[in-house]
Order: structure tokens, then C-alpha cells, then sequence
């Protein structure tokens, strides 16, 4: 179950911070990609820009959000989703929104990715450039986007694929699965 936008972005003003919720989201999504742990809120904290250390009820919300996006990204009913605006918001509301995420995901990618860059799949690769041009959208792009909601909804969608798939990647059981069905299928 996809937490609630609304009551995320209320939690986060409520207490001063001024990160958007895609953006918290991503920033999360991008860690537990790069394979990083759940259960510990200060490098989020850390990668949002936050100089203190979390409250607790923001250390208890990033923990939430862990756990509830390691859960989607471990189904198999595929139910992954970014954490961005209503449908019935105005189209350049989410694709901002769309923007803070993939900006996040690359902060959060990196923050934990603790292998050499020399060790990234090129697929990987692949989505951190695509999720990088998404994150640089100006006003003038913005705008041609603004009127072609099919055109957005394929980027969403190819964003929350392109996760689970950097997810699988670097998810050292989850290779190790796949690379035993593949050895056990092969004819000798």
C-alpha cells in the first residue's frame, strides 16, 4: 500500500522541513536500490540536506516509508509506486514532483551505493543518466509536457519499472536467485 501524499506532506511542514515528499521518497528508493539497509534514518536525513538529526517522529516516518517501499519493491504483484501528487492535480504539479523524485533517487542511489562506479551494471547506468535528465526538466520542457498527459503518464511508468529494475540489480540474493534458475534451465 502506497502511503498518503497528503498526510506525508503535511507531517513534513508540520515540522519545518522543507524537502518535498517525491523527493523524500526518492532519496529512499534510491538507498534501498544501491542496496542500502532499512532501519536507519540518519543518512536519509543526511541526503535530504537536513543538518540536526532527526526528531523522532521524522526518524519514525523515513523508517516507515523504508519498510513500506523495501515491502513493494520485494512484491511480486508489482505494486511499486512513486510517491507523487493525485492524478487530478495540475499536470506541471507532478511533473515537478516527478522531477524531485528522480532527483532524490540519485542522492539516495549514490548516498549508499558502496561499490566503485566501475561496478554498475549498464542498465543501471542507464537509468541514473534517464532519471538525471527527468531531474533537469526546465520550464521551457515543462510546457510542451504540460498539455500531453499520455506523455507523462509513460514516463511515470517507465520510472517505477526502471526502479525495480535498478532494485533487482543491485540486490546481491535476489542476482543470485536469478542466476541459480538460469544455470538449473540451461541444457549441458
Amino acid at each position: 500500500m502506497t502511503p498518503d501524499f497528503d498526510k506525508v506532506a503535511t507531517l513534513l511542514a508540520d515540522n519545518k522541513i522543507f524537502n518535498s515528499v517525491s523527493e523524500l521518497h526518492g532519496v529512499i528508493c534510491g538507498q534501498l536500490c544501491a542496496g542500502g539497509k532499512e532501519g536507519d534514518a540518519a543518512l536519509t536525513w543526511h541526503l535530504l540536506g537536513q543538518e540536526n538529526k532527526p526528531s523522532k517522529i521524522m526518524s519514525d516516518l523515513i523508517i516507515r516509508l523504508q519498510s513500506n517501499i523495501r515491502e513493494q519493491l520485494n512484491s511480486e504483484d508489482f505494486s511499486f509506486q512513486l510517491l507523487l501528487p493525485d492524478d487530478d492535480e495540475e499536470l506541471s504539479l507532478r511533473l515537478h514532483a516527478l522531477s524531485d523524485w528522480c532527483e532524490g533517487f540519485i542522492s539516495g542511489f549514490g548516498g549508499a551505493y558502496a561499490k566503485g562506479d566501475s561496478t554498475l551494471l549498464e542498465e543501471t547506468r542507464e537509468v541514473l543518466k534517464d532519471f538525471t535528465a527527468i531531474a533537469n526538466v526546465d520550464d521551457r520542457e515543462q510546457e510542451q509536457v504540460e498539455n500531453n498527459e499520455q506523455d507523462l503518464m509513460e514516463v511515470l511508468e517507465y520510472a517505477r519499472m526502471a526502479a525495480y529494475s535498478v532494485f533487482l540489480q543491485n540486490q546481491p540474493e535476489k542476482l543470485n536467485t536469478a542466476s541459480d534458475l538460469n544455470n538449473n534451465n540451461s541444457l549441458h
